[in-house]
C-alpha cells in the first residue's frame, strides 16, 4: 500500500508541471535531452547453463512429468484466490478427482519407497539367513556350467555398474554445482535487491530529471523568452517591415557610396589623363627626334634610296595629342571633370552614409523600444512562474525524502540475507562430505564388483574344475558377494534418501516452479477473465484500479517488462492517474493571455531619412557629373598613335621592315650599320615611350568607363530612391501597430507553446522512457532461477541420482550373486562331475578334463 501511495505521488508530480527544454532552437521547438543513465544494473544475471550435464535435469524433468501430467488445481487456486474455498465443500473424492493428475504419481512412488524401505530389510535378513542354511544358492555347489549364461551375467554387471558409475559420476558433478550455488545465493539474492534499488533510485532521478531539471529549465526558458521580447516580437515586426524599409534604406546608403565612389573615380580620371598628358610630351619630343635623326642618316648614305624603304618623312609622325588643351579645343572636357570634383567633395563632406544610418537607427531599434515599454508587464509574468517553480521544488523534495526512507530499509534486509549466507555457507561444508561420503560408498560398491569382475576372469581356468580353482578367481566371487552385501546392508538408507527428498521436491516442481516459470499460474487464475469468483472480469485490474473491465494481467505485465517497457504503460496506469487531465497549465497562469494582449509599442520616433539627408540627394542628382561628355574623350583615345602605315600603334613592325630591308638588298658594310641603328632607334621609341604611353591610355580608357557606368543612372536612382523613402516611412506609420499584435500574438503561443510541448514530453517520457522495467523482469526470473534451478533442481538431482543408481544396484545383486558361482572354488561336487571325471579318464590313468570345462 505504501508503495502504491509513492507511485501515484510520484505521477501526481508529473502531472503538475508545465514546459521542460535541454535545447531550443530559434523557432521555439524543444529538442528533449535524454533522462539521466542512472546507476548500472547488476550483470550478474542467473546463468542456466552453469547446472551439469542438462540431459540429467531432462531426464528428472521427464520423469516427474510422466508420473504427474495433470495440471496444477487452478480452479481451487482461483477460489482461494476470491475467498471463497472452503474445506467442508470438498469430499475426499472430489479431492482425488481434483489432484490425481497432479499428486497420484508421487503417491504411488512414495508407498513404494516406504515399502522398499520396510521390506527390503526383512528380504535382505531372510535371504542371508537362507543362504546360512545352504538355500537360496547358499550351498556350495555349482549345478550349471553353462558358458553362454556366464557370459550374459558378466555383461548385465558391467552395465549395472557402468549406469551406477553414471550416476555417481552425475552426483559428484552436482555436489560440486550445489556448493557454488550456495556460495553465490547471499550475493545473487543481493545482487537482486541492489537492481531493485538502483530501479527505484533511477526511476526516482528520472522523475526528479522531468519534474525538477527539465521544468526548471522550461520555466527558465519562459522567463528568457520573456525578457526577449525585443527579439521574439520586435525583431519579425522589423523584418516584416524589411520588405519595404531595407530596400529604401539600401538604396541611400548605395547613393551615399556612389557619391564616393563617383569622387574616387573622378580622381583617378583626373589623374591618369594628367600622367598621359606628361608621357605623350616626352612621345612627342623623342618622334620628332626618331624622324630627324633617320632622315639626316638617310642623307648621308645612299641606302635608303630604294622604294621599299619606310617613308619616315611621314610615317613617324605623331597622329594624337593627350594634351589637356581645354573644351574650346575640341580634345578633352576637363574643365567639366574639375568641375565635379568640386560638387562632390561639397557632397563628400555633408556625409550622407552617418545621415541614412541615424535614420536606420531608428529602425533597427524598434525591439529594443518594445522591450523598454513592455517592462511591467513581462516582470509580473516572471514573479508568478517564479513562484511556481519554488513550489514544484518542494513536492520534488518531498517525494525523494518518502523514497529515501523506503530504500534505507534494503540495507538491514540486505544484512541479514549475507548473514544467512555466511551460515549457509559454514554448514553447505558438511553437506558436501555427507554427500561425498554417500556417494562414495555408493561408488564403492561398483568398484568392489569391478574388482571381483576382473580377478575372477582373470584367474579363471577352463580346464579347472569348480571344487579346484584357484585363489584369485576364488576372491572375486567373494568380492561379487560383498559388494551384494553392502547393497543389502545400505539399501534401506538409500531408499530412504531417495523416497523423502522426492516427495518434497517433486511436488514443488510440478505444482510451483513449472506453473510460474511458464506463467500457466497466472494465466489460469488471476490473468483469467471471470476466473476469480466475485470478479466478473479481470482480478488485477479490479484489485488495483478498480474497474475488472481493464485487461491489466500479470503475464502481460512481464512481457512488457521483458521487453523493456516503462512501468507506468506495463501496469496501465494510465487508467489509475490520467496524466493530461492533470497537465492544465494556464491553472497556474490564469491571466497570461490578457497580459499578452495589453503588450504594445510607442514607435513615432522612427524617421528613417531625415530631411538633411534627402537634400544631399537631389544636390547629388543635380550634380555636373551627370553632364560629362564622354565621347569627346573616347573619339580621342581611339585615335592610332602614329601615322605609321604598317602598324601606326607599333614601330617595332616598321623597325622588322628594315631589317628585312637589309636582306633583301644586301646591304654591308657602313650602309647595313646605319641601317640597324635607325631600327634600334624605332624598337626603343616603341618600348620605352608608345608601349607606357599605350597602356596608360587604356588605363584612362577603363577609368572613362568606370567613370561613365557610374554616372548614367544618377538622376534617375536619386529621384526613384526619394520615392522609396516616402513610400518606406509611410508603410512604417501605418502598419507597424497591426504587426505588433500579430507578432505578440505568436510570441503568445510560442510562450505557451512550451507548456504544450512539456505535457507532450512528458506523456511520452512516462509510458516509454521513466521507469522501464525490464530491471524488475530480470529481478523476477533471477528469484525463480534461484528457487526453482539453483535450490530445487540440486534438491531433485539428488534423490534422482541415489534412485538411479540404487535402481541399477538392485539389478547387480542379481548378477553378482548368480556370477559368484562361476568363480568361487566350490566344496561339493555333483554325481554328474564325478561320472564326467572317470569317463575322462585315459588308460594309463591319467584325468582329462572335459573339454568344456566348468565355469
Amino acid at each position: 500500500m505504501i508503495m502504491r501511495c509513492l507511485i501515484l505521488l510520484a505521477i501526481t508530480l508529473l502531472v503538475f508541471s508545465e514546459v521542460s527544454s535541454t535545447n531550443t532552437n530559434n523557432n521555439g521547438d524543444i529538442t528533449w535531452a535524454s533522462l539521466p543513465e542512472g546507476q548500472e544494473y547488476s550483470e550478474e544475471k542467473f546463468d542456466g547453463d552453469r547446472f551439469p550435464l542438462d540431459t540429467t535435469w531432462n531426464s528428472i524433468d521427464g520423469f516427474l512429468k510422466f508420473i504427474s501430467p495433470g495440471d496444477p488445481p487452478y480452479e481451487i487456486i482461483s477460489d482461494a484466490i476470491g475467498g471463497e474455498f472452503v474445506t467442508t465443500d470438498y469430499e475426499p473424492v472430489d479431492y482425488y478427482n481434483e489432484f490425481k493428475d497432479n499428486i497420484l504419481g508421487f503417491t504411488v512412488l512414495f508407498a513404494i519407497g516406504i515399502i522398499f524401505i520396510v521390506v527390503f530389510p526383512i528380504v535382505a535378513l531372510c535371504f542371508c539367513c537362507c543362504r546360512c542354511c545352504n538355500k537360496c544358492g547358499g550351498r556350495m555347489e555349482q549345478k550349471s556350467s553353462s558358458t553362454c549364461m556366464c557370459c550374459y551375467l558378466i555383461i548385465g554387471l558391467i552395465v549395472s555398474c557402468a549406469f551406477i558409475l553414471g550416476g555417481v559420476g552425475t552426483a559428484y558433478s552436482l555436489n560440486n554445482y550445489t556448493a557454488d550455488s550456495v556460495e553465490t545465493f547471499a550475493d545473487d539474492v543481493n545482487s537482486n535487491i541492489d537492481n531493485i534499488v538502483r530501479f527505484v533510485e533511477n526511476t526516482n532521478d528520472e522523475l526528479s530529471f522531468l519534474v525538477g531539471e527539465q521544468l526548471n529549465y522550461a520555466l527558465d526558458q519562459v522567463k528568457i523568452d520573456l525578457n526577449d521580447i525585443g527579439n521574439l516580437v520586435g525583431v519579425p515586426v522589423r523584418d516584416e517591415l524589411d520588405n519595404e524599409v531595407v530596400p529604401a534604406i539600401t538604396s541611400v546608403k548605395d547613393l551615399a557610396t556612389s557619391i564616393d565612389d563617383t569622387y574616387d573615380k573622378l580622381l583617378v580620371v583626373n589623374d591618369t589623363q594628367n600622367e598621359l598628358a606628361d608621357l605623350y610630351r616626352l612621345f612627342k619630343i623623342k618622334i620628332d627626334q626618331v624622324r630627324t635623326t633617320i632622315s639626316t642618316d638617310c642623307s648621308s648614305c645612299s641606302c635608303c634610296s630604294m622604294t621599299d624603304f619606310p617613308d619616315y618623312a611621314n610615317d613617324y609622325k605623331s597622329n594624337v595629342d593627350y594634351q589637356d588643351l581645354g573644351v574650346d579645343n575640341g580634345y578633352f572636357p576637363q574643365f567639366a571633370v574639375d568641375q565635379s570634383i568640386n560638387e562632390l567633395q561639397g557632397l563628400k563632406d555633408d556625409d550622407l552614409a552617418s545621415v541614412a544610418a541615424e535614420g536606420e537607427q531608428t529602425f533597427i531599434d524598434i525591439p529594443e523600444t518594445l522591450t523598454n515599454s513592455t517592462k511591467s508587464d513581462i516582470d509580473s509574468i516572471s514573479e508568478n512562474i517564479e513562484g511556481f517553480q519554488d513550489d514544484i521544488q518542494d513536492a520534488v523534495d518531498d517525494l525523494t525524502s518518502e523514497l529515501d526512507s523506503v530504500l534505507d530499509e534494503t540495507d538491514k534486509w540486505s544484512s541479514d540475507i549475507d548473514d544467512f549466507g555466511e551460515t549457509a555457507q559454514d554448514y553447505d561444508v558438511y553437506r558436501v562430505y555427507m554427500m561425498a561420503g554417500i556417494f562414495g560408498l555408493i561408488l564403492l560398491v561398483p568398484i568392489i564388483w569391478l574388482l571381483g569382475l576382473s580377478c575372477g576372469l582373470l584367474g579363471r581356468s577352463s580346464d579347472a574344475l569348480p571344487t579346484e580353482r584357484g585363489c584369485i578367481s576364488n576372491c572375486g566371487g567373494c568380492l561379487l558377494i560383498l559388494g551384494a552385501a553392502l547393497v543389502f546392508i545400505f539399501g534401506t538408507f538409500l531408499m530412504i534418501l531417495t523416497t523423502f527428498p522426492f516427495i518434497i521436491g517433486g511436488p514443488v516442481d510440478r505444482l510451483f516452479c513449472d506453473p510460474f516459470q511458464s506463467g500457466e499460474v497466472y494465466k489460469e487464475t488471476v490473468d483469467k477473465k471471470g476466473a476469480i469468483p466475485g470478479v466478473d472480469g479481470y482480478y488485477l485490474s479490479d484489485l488495483l484500479l478498480n474497474d475488472s473491465s481493464i485487461p491489466l494481467k500479470i503475464s502481460a505485465i512481464l512481457d512488457a517488462c521483458e521487453n523493456n517497457e516503462a512501468i507506468y504503460t506495463a501496469s496501465k496506469l494510465e487508467y489509475l492517474v490520467n496524466i493530461s487531465e492533470y497537465l492544465n497549465y494556464k491553472e497556474f497562469m490564469p491571466d497570461i493571455d490578457s497580459q499578452f494582449e495589453n503588450i504594445t509599442g510607442d514607435f513615432s520616433n522612427i524617421d528613417i531619412l531625415p530631411d538633411s539627408g534627402k537634400q544631399t540627394l537631389e544636390e547629388f542628382g543635380n550634380s555636373s557629373v551627370i553632364s560629362i561628355n564622354f565621347t569627346l574623350f573616347n573619339e580621342e583615345l581611339g585615335k592610332d598613335i602614329t601615322m605609321d602605315s604598317d602598324d601606326p600603334n607599333d614601330l617595332s613592325v616598321s623597325a622588322a621592315a628594315i631589317t628585312d630591308y637589309i636582306d633583301d638588298h644586301g646591304f654591308t658594310g657602313s650602309n647595313e650599320s646605319a641601317l640597324i641603328t635607325m631600327a634600334g632607334y624605332l624598337t626603343d621609341l616603341q618600348s620605352n615611350f608608345i608601349d607606357p604611353m599605350v597602356a596608360k591610355r587604356d588605363a584612362l580608357v577603363t577609368a572613362l568607363d568606370e567613370l561613365q557606368a557610374s554616372t548614367t543612372q544618377i538622376e534617375m536612382s536619386v529621384n526613384s530612391t526619394l520615392i522609396e523613402i516616402e513610400a518606406a516611412q509611410n508603410y512604417i506609420d501605418s502598419n507597424i501597430g497591426s504587426l505588433i499584435d500579430r507578432e505578440v500574438s505568436s510570441y503568445s503561443d510560442r510562450v505557451l507553446g512550451y507548456a504544450e510541448q512539456y505535457v507532450n514530453y512528458v506523456n511520452d517520457q512516462v509510458q516509454t522512457e521513466v521507469g522501464r522495467c525490464k530491471p524488475l523482469y530480470n529481478v523476477y526470473e533471477d528469484s525463480l532461477n534461484l528457487i526453482c534451478v539453483s535450490l530445487l533442481q540440486s534438491w531433485n538431482s539428488l534423490w534422482f541420482c541415489i534412485g538411479w543408481c540404487l535402481f541399477f544396484m538392485l539389478a547387480g545383486i542379481v548378477y553378482s550373486i548368480k556370477l559368484a558361482k562361476y568363480f568361487r572354488k566350490m566344496q561339493f561336487s555333483e554325481d554328474t562331475y564325478d561320472e564326467i571325471e572317470m569317463s575322462n579318464v585315459n588308460k594309463n590313468g591319467n584325468k582329462v578334463h572335459p573339454h568344456n570345462g566348468y565355469a
